[in-house]
């Protein structure tokens, strides 16, 4: 494969840090939707290649529906790259993405109000993602997360089957590219058309990952992939509560990937919950507010069903954002997502006044 870009393509280096990234304008009125990326992946899984049918991905259905669209990506070992950054972590990420936001923004002159759409294991940055963002005065409304978990504090012994390569990367070529076109095949199945080709796939899309991507606690130090159990907690920070924006859920329903239904809606259940706690209730008392038994009950009552307001079970597997069936459903529950959660955060509001 060549080293170029793809039309409208562009590499924004931020935080010290190359992204791939391609932006599709939209009603500048509305929030600007940002998507990340999974393991190994470029984000042109949001918006496809040359020669693709744009309808079989996400991009063209959320310009559809009017909202300004930018795919970014983190470094990963692929030609459209002139280096490899195998130290990358976490909180480079959500620094740097946050960064390449805040500039799109400001060149299109966007609100400053966003919805982040993580897919995989780019769950892992709504957190530092969102931190970043306030840093720079922008409004992270809520994430989407597409069959992805946080960032899970592992135990000490926690590894994976881990191929380091002669760039001092990570390579996912043996352990989870067949899973990944296994996935892509079944949603080929789903649309009753072949979406991207083995060839296509594996050249435009994949590539090796820095070490600290991988949710182990293992880090990329002096040359060598090393443990390093505090500098994990640190970069990780899954008890951050407060440091979380509002987090809506898909998942598939595909034995393929059984993991992400079974545990993801109570898992960002937990960590929302916290949140609203934390930032309505909490805020609240602070102000001087003294809650009522009936108002209690009431807030209790209310609580108890964000998590499944915000969360929905689709056809589909891991890659059930591909494929235009699959492209537009996600499409139209973010729509939807995007209305719940400002009615959700009004309604809080209220009974805590």
């Amino acid at each position: 494969m060549e080293n170029i870009l793809l039309e409208n393509e562009e590499i924004r280096f931020h935080n010290g840090f190359p992204s791939l990234v391609r932006f599709f304008k939209g009603d500048s009125q509305k929030p600007l939707v940002v998507f990340f990326p999974g393991w190994a992946h470029l984000g042109r899984i949001s918006y496809g290649f040359v020669g693709c049918d744009e309808k079989h991905f996400l991009a063209y259905w959320l310009v559809k529906k009017g909202y300004s669209f930018l795919a970014t990506s983190y470094p990963i070992d692929h030609p459209v790259y002139s280096d490899v950054y195998p130290g990358f972590t976490l909180t480079d990420w959500g620094k740097m993405a946050s960064e390449i936001v805040d500039q799109f923004i400001s060149e299109n002159r966007l609100k400053k109000g966003v919805i982040g759409i993580n897919w995989s294991a780019s769950g892992q940055i709504i957190r530092p993602f969102n931190v970043a963002c306030k840093s720079l005065g922008i409004n992270v409304r809520f994430n989407l997360s597409i069959e992805a978990s946080p960032a899970l504090l592992m135990p000490p012994e926690y590894n994976l089957d881990i191929k380091k390569t002669k760039r001092n990367m990570v390579s996912l070529e043996d352990t989870y590219y067949p899973f990944f076109w296994k996935g892509l095949q079944e949603q080929s199945q789903i649309n009753e058309k072949k979406i991207i080709s083995k060839r296509d796939y594996l050249s435009h899309f994949v590539g090796d990952i820095p070490i600290g991507l991988m949710g182990t606690n293992e880090f990329f130090e002096d040359g060598d992939f090393a443990v390093n159990i505090e500098k994990s907690f640190e970069d990780k920070d899954f008890f951050a509560f407060n440091e979380y924006p509002l987090v809506t859920n898909i998942s598939g329903n595909s034995s393929l990937s059984p993991y992400h239904p079974i545990v993801d809606k109570y898992t960002w259940g937990f960590l929302t919950t916290r949140k609203i706690y934390h930032d309505y209730f909490v805020q609240s008392q602070k102000s001087g507010f003294e809650i009522s038994e009936h108002k209690l009950k009431e807030l209790v009552r209310y609580v108890n069903t964000v998590p499944d307001r915000l969360s929905k079970v689709v056809s589909g597997n891991h890659f059930l954002f591909v494929g235009k069936k699959g492209a537009r459903n996600v499409a139209n529950h973010l729509e939807k997502f995007d209305f719940e959660v400002e009615r959700i955060k009004a309604d809080i509001s209220g009974i805590l006044s």
